[in-house]
């Protein structure tokens, strides 16, 4: 790397790379927005290949701190070699901590120039070894015993707070790095059943080496066990989906069938009658027209159609009948199944318009449940939800369960005999790279609409979309993103005035 490259990526095509199992790493002198951007789609690529999507929160939060700490020790390094003082000097040390801090925090005066021409660079790396996931955060300034003994027993102590407030008044006074982002870290990889101080930081030769080490099948397969038999007993627990709307859509799939025979058929369940007119005159579903009876609907929406609005009036009365929560995420839910019709339309694919309107309907009820087991874990994390790098409440849940809600979703499915291509979709439509390439069609609209949720909820950023569907979609810049989902949003509005 030269001074006029702000950066290398190794390989260069690290997406490929990354679904090979090969390791990747970036190396760079201080943390541009494309520096940033690379860690966290990196990052998240390698969280998503392997399904463990739900730490991402916390290992972006430690990966932040440790890069960040990386940089300012190779500017202090260089601050202090720039006005020749010397740095293992005691004297000279506090003199010049004191001073580096005034000019390069409070008065912003930074050389960034510097660093390239000094050539003090960091390197993070990205590792996936006999079932560990493992992150190396490397700068070329090697760290000073009193620096590596402070910043140790930071980390130390990290693990006896019993709540962020603790972390405070320890972290204010923090010159060395381990501050409170990396406190924070520790403390939810303690809470969350990790094993104690997965961060270790130490000097070899001439560079100063921090790595994260998650034993991610060891954990994983641990915390599964204990939580497997409450999973599988509530999953089991689940009413089996109702005979006579499955004897319903066997009518729908014969060619033989008469639309009279079928609209007598539902009409003998008022609730079902109900609830799928309901549904078809809904914001989430583009009727044309507003339909007033069932025959109507079925003319109107055609056999795929009411075979759609069959299932999910089944689901929704399942649901509706277990968890309180149920109607909050549906009305989501309904967003994203309408964004999803509007994408396969918009993008020329139309025979899927009702079957990704209902998988995108169903993609949230693995996080429904999952909010439903173990509700006691909202009230341990409201302390720490919205600290820095900690987002959405429902991603530190899974992460306590150890099983992503996409997961949970699939199984739950199964159980009820849907088939393989919504099982499949709801699988993968978190980390759509890895789509069977059979549905990937479905997998990436499904993603799409969700992920447009996901952001106009602020649980992601754009930064983070999988690469694969955006070229998929030929969508290159983030203004093309931005523009379909505001012709999304636009239309989704005019539709809930129309039928309001």
């Amino acid at each position: 790397m030269n001074k006029r490259e702000s950066f290398i990526i190794n390989p260069p095509s690290y997406r490929e790379s990354i679904k090979e199992g090969m390791d990747v790493y970036l190396q760079f002198y201080h943390v541009t927005p494309e520096v940033e951007s690379l860690l966290t789609k990196i990052l998240h690529r390698f969280l998503e290949q392997y399904d463990i999507l739900y730490i991402k929160d916390i290992l972006l939060t430690v990966l932040r701190e440790l890069v960040n700490n990386a940089v300012k020790a190779n500017m202090k390094r260089l601050y202090f070699f720039e006005k020749k003082l010397d740095i293992n000097d005691r004297e000279s040390y506090k003199l010049g901590m004191k001073k580096f801090k005034e000019e390069a925090y409070e008065k912003r005066l930074v050389d960034f120039d510097g660093l390239a021409t000094a050539k003090l660079v960091v390197r993070a790396s990205f590792i996936f070894r006999n079932g560990n996931f493992i992150i190396h955060v490397i700068n070329n300034s090697p760290i000073l015993d009193v620096e590596l003994q402070k910043i140790n027993a930071r980390i130390k102590q990290a693990n006896t707070y019993n709540n962020i407030y603790e972390a405070f008044d320890d972290a204010l006074d923090d010159s060395e790095g381990a501050g409170l982002g990396l406190i924070v870290a520790t403390m939810l990889f303690k809470n969350s059943g990790f094993p104690a101080n997965p961060v270790k930081i130490m000097r070899r030769e001439k560079l100063t080496v921090a790595t994260v080490t998650i034993p991610v099948d060891h954990i994983l397969k641990e915390r599964q066990t204990l939580v497997a038999g409450e999973i599988t007993n509530e999953i089991e627990s689940l009413p089996s989906f109702p005979a006579h709307i499955k004897e319903i859509q066997r009518l729908c799939f014969n060619p033989e069938t008469k639309i009279k025979e079928i609209s007598d058929r539902i009409k003998r369940d008022p609730g079902l009658t109900t609830n799928i007119l309901k549904i078809a005159n809904s914001a989430g579903y583009m009727t044309i027209n507003r339909v007033e009876t069932i025959e109507e609907a079925v003319l109107k929406i055609g056999m795929k159609g009411i075979n759609t609005l069959i299932v999910a009036s089944g689901v929704q009365k399942i649901m509706e009948s277990r968890y309180k929560k149920f109607e909050a995420m549906w009305k989501h839910s309904h967003r994203a199944a309408f964004y999803s019709q509007r994408i396969a339309i918009q993008y020329k694919k139309v025979r899927l318009v009702e079957f990704v309107y209902l998988a995108a309907l169903l993609s949230e009820i693995g996080r429904l449940v999952i909010l439903s087991i173990k509700p006691e874990i909202s009230e341990k994390i409201k302390g720490l939800v919205g600290i820095k790098g900690i987002g959405d409440s429902g991603v530190l849940e899974e992460m306590s369960l150890g099983i992503s809600h996409s997961t949970l979703g699939s199984m739950i499915l199964k159980k009820w005999g849907f088939n393989e291509a919504l099982v499949n979709t709801i699988e993968y439509h978190k980390r759509p790279h890895l789509a069977p390439e059979q549905y990937r069609d479905l997998i990436y609209i499904v993603y799409l609409s969700t992920v447009l949720l996901d952001i106009e909820m602020n649980r992601i950023k754009y930064e983070v979309l999988d690469e694969d569907v955006l070229e998929y979609f030929q969508i290159a810049r983030r203004e093309e993103f931005m523009a379909l989902h505001n012709m999304l949003k636009q239309a989704y509005e005019v539709q809930s005035q129309e039928i309001h």
